[in-house]
């Protein structure tokens, strides 16, 4: 075969192995980020719900 033809085909290979490897990673750390919205928008609501019940008591 020629040499051209397999660089060519190893080339393009190694370019969409990469460019699979680097979209994963990216929709991997958006999932990530998301979770942890969740966690910080819970954490959130409770504590607006403690300043609540913490005026209502005269605390504040």
């Amino acid at each position: 075969m020629d040499m051209t033809l397999i660089f060519t085909v190893a080339t393009a290979a190694t370019f969409i192995v990469v460019m699979l490897a680097l979209i994963g990673i990216i929709i991997y750390q958006r999932w990530r980020i998301d979770d942890q919205n969740v966690f910080i928008e819970r954490f959130i609501h409770q504590n607006e719900e403690q300043r609540k019940k913490m005026r209502k008591a005269g605390i504040i």
